[in-house]
């Protein structure tokens, strides 16, 4: 299908665009997230681009988001040899997972999992959240071999790829949780690791969008300008990641995934 070109670019909107590319920029980074559940209402409803350009935008911008975060956080040495093997593993089931979830949209029920997983997100963003403030007590500790961790990795990057294709969502608010509890990486560390499997996963999204002609001249420039503010902002954020105290990072993934919840949860 082609776009047609109904959508008028103004000066308020490419403005619009930057200031909150950069914004949500900086907090992608800063986290590991892309960033996409709270660009897309942005994208729809302000800048009021149709729904199949909003996801072309959204995923373009996503792919510079959590590129320039990774690359910048791989640069301050936030990423080790663990991370990168959990990575590869995820990576390559993710954009299987991404292929046969695209595939499944409209087959599987989407009610029933969308509760599922909002439940799932509370529970844990309340718990990643409250963590500085509250001791848990602790449940379960996993010792994984090298071989097991492998398989497990690409267990979980299969399913949150079907995830992330039926519902077109990046799925680091997944990821990031499943790294840190099942994987023992820390915050930070989940966040790098995380960005890394976003990055083809996300490229593959994109380029389906961009060959069914969901963009155009118009929508190339909302493109372009988001993407601009957004790499500024992923840069500065990324940078701060090995700053800012763990707990900060706690509290702010606690509350991008309970919004993320409600963002799931009330889109069309």
């Amino acid at each position: 299908m082609v776009l047609e070109d109904k959508f008028r670019l103004s000066a308020f909107k490419a403005l619009t665009s930057i200031i909150f590319g950069l914004l949500l920029g900086i907090a992608a980074g800063l986290i590991g997230v892309g960033g996409g559940e709270f660009r897309m209402p942005v994208l729809l409803y302000v800048v009021g681009l149709p729904v199949v350009s909003a996801i072309a935008v959204n995923l373009l911008v996503g792919l510079l988001t959590v590129t320039v975060s990774f690359l910048r956080r791989f640069q301050l040495g936030l990423l080790n040899g663990h991370s990168i093997n959990v990575a590869l593993a995820m990576s390559a089931t993710s954009i299987v997972g991404a292929y046969f979830g695209a595939l499944l949209t409209g087959k599987i029920p989407e009610k029933p999992l969308k509760r599922t997983l909002a439940v799932f997100l509370v529970v844990v963003g309340l718990k990643i959240g409250l963590e500085p403030f509250v001791e848990f007590p602790v449940a379960f500790t996993f010792t994984w071999g090298v071989t097991e961790e492998i398989l497990l990795a690409a267990l979980i990057g299969l399913a949150i790829g079907i995830i992330s294709g039926s519902l077109g969502v990046a799925g680091g608010e997944f990821r990031i949780p499943a790294l840190i509890y099942l994987f023992g990486l820390d915050i930070i560390a989940a966040g790098t690791t995380s960005l890394l499997v976003s990055i083809p996963t996300v490229a593959s999204g994109f380029l389906k969008h961009h060959n069914m002609g969901h963009m155009n001249k118009n929508v190339g420039v909302v493109a372009i300008t988001m993407g601009a503010g957004s790499v500024v902002g992923a840069f500065i954020g990324a940078s701060y990641a090995g700053v800012v105290e763990k707990e900060v990072l706690k509290v702010l993934l606690g509350v991008i995934l309970v919004l993320a919840t409600v963002r799931m949860i009330t889109k069309p």
